[in-house]
């Protein structure tokens, strides 16, 4: 398979009334592309892509393709509750400078696996730009089977897959059927399973946490790429403890605005962006920015523990 490496699943700065603030994207994206990401999502689950409407994100597509100007590749989310508004988005996201798709399967209906693979393929067929497919089994209520995605894989335009599924024992299935699949890349969705993924041969990693301090991330997929995965492996037990923390902080408070939030805290404290949050995220309690916190200041010493 083929090299990727960190992609940040970027958020969407914005003001509570809703209104995109493009000084405060700039202001993100230049963060994480200044850390080493290989790649900017724009429009996935962190950035609210549903929720804005496709002038929104096509606009937001093109001003992210000026900022990172060839320093990383513009994957832009699709995802739409059926093929032809799919379509439509990417081919608004391939007018905006976008490089790759990302599409999970429609929302709202229910399918199984045939029917999802006769959309996908379907939609691999007619998008303008390349596709890579994206399994989050708690948005969608389905999750894809490994056969279906190696016969996915084998259309031209499907370039890539994003495993979200949490399940590590059909990741490293997966792996190693696509091996034979020289440019194809399997990504990792899940911040628990980063050092193992890269060993086993995955092409990088999509993860929201980046957001709270992307460099152990950034370090941690340096240090696996390069074999040394001592090193991998004690920034993944640290980087284990943040997610541990966020689920315990998200099963206690389900609600999506549960995230938001906590990335809000993590990139206005450092002064990156003013505002993610949106009007009817509301209050959030005290606890969970004390939780965010710790987060924080475990990632913050990820580095400095290493390098001890």
């Amino acid at each position: 398979m083929k090299d990727f490496g960190p992609v940040v699943p970027i958020v969407t700065p914005c003001k509570p009334s809703g209104e995109i603030d493009h000084e405060g994207f700039a202001g993100v994206c230049n963060e994480m592309l200044d850390a080493g990401c290989t790649g900017i999502f724009i429009a996935g689950s962190t950035g609210r892509g549903p929720w804005f409407n496709p002038a929104e994100l096509q606009d937001l597509c093109r001003f992210a393709a000026d900022q990172i100007n060839g320093r990383a590749t513009l994957v832009a989310g699709c995802t739409a509750s059926g093929l032809p508004r799919m379509l439509e988005n990417a081919r608004a996201m391939a007018d905006a400078g976008a490089q790759i798709v990302v599409a999970t399967v429609p929302g709202y209906f229910h399918y199984n696996q045939s029917e999802i693979e006769t959309i996908y393929m379907k939609f691999a067929d007619a998008s303008p730009l390349p596709v890579i497919v994206y399994d989050i089994p708690e948005f969608t209520n389905v999750k894809f089977g490994n056969s279906m995605l190696v016969r996915l894989a084998s259309h031209e335009n499907v370039i890539g897959f994003k495993d979200s599924s949490a399940d590590f024992e059909r990741f490293k299935l997966l792996a190693d059927a696509l091996q034979p699949f020289e440019n194809f890349y399997l990504m990792q969705g899940k911040e628990n399973f980063l050092a193992d993924s890269i060993r086993i041969g995955a092409s990088g990693f999509i993860v929201s946490l980046i957001h709270l301090e992307p460099r152990p991330f950034i370090q941690l997929y340096k240090a696996a790429r390069a074999g040394d995965f001592e090193t991998a492996n004690l920034i993944q037990a640290e980087i284990t403890k943040v997610i541990d923390l966020v689920k315990a902080t998200i099963e206690r408070r389900p609600e999506s605005s549960t995230l938001f939030h906590l990335l809000n805290h993590a990139v206005t404290q450092r002064g990156v962006c003013k505002n993610i949050l949106l009007e009817h995220d509301g209050e959030i309690p005290a606890w969970v920015i004390e939780n965010t916190q710790r987060a924080i200041e475990i990632c913050k010493a990820a580095p400095e523990f290493i390098q001890r």
